[in-house]
């Protein structure tokens, strides 16, 4: 069954980028590999700190590199592309969907395994979340700054 929901949280969320669009890819998947790049690095830190734990996966990735490269990395396209321009929205979008991980997602990833708080609380973990979707919408905006001044 945890192999399963593995190669499901891989799979699915990747169904999803034809209806993504072409230009909306290009445009922003510097952002989201920047943010992936960035989150391991976090969940590197982090679990050093022992602020969570990441529960064995499945060869050849750890179970927190398929929420990293599932999930969060189309998620990352997906919010860009439906908010980006409209910093407001971005905000309140963002606040929303990390407070439903935070308070819902993150029971079912500790209940299956997959990975657990240890020293941070929800409230912590909501705040290191928010910082990050200022920084993936900061790097974005710096994209396109440095898109225009190319044009």
């Amino acid at each position: 069954m945890k192999k399963l929901l593995f190669i499901a949280m891989l799979i699915v969320p990747w169904l999803t980028m034809p209806f993504l669009g072409r230009s909306a890819l290009k445009r922003y998947l510097p952002a989201a590999i920047f943010m992936c790049t960035f989150v391991k690095a976090i969940d590197m830190y982090g679990k050093q700190k022992r602020w969570w734990r990441f529960y064995k996966g499945m060869p050849p990735f750890k179970s927190v590199d398929f929420l990293n490269l599932g999930p969060y990395f189309v998620t990352s396209l997906w919010m860009l592309k439906m908010t980006y321009g409209k910093f407001p929205l971005y905000l309140i979008s963002n606040i929303v969907f990390q407070f439903l991980f935070t308070f819902l997602g993150l029971k079912y990833l500790k209940r299956y395994k997959i990975a657990s708080l240890v020293r941070l609380t929800k409230f912590q973990y909501l705040a290191i979340d928010f910082l990050r979707a200022l920084l993936l919408y900061g790097f974005q905006y710096i994209c396109d700054l440095g898109h225009i001044k190319k044009t």
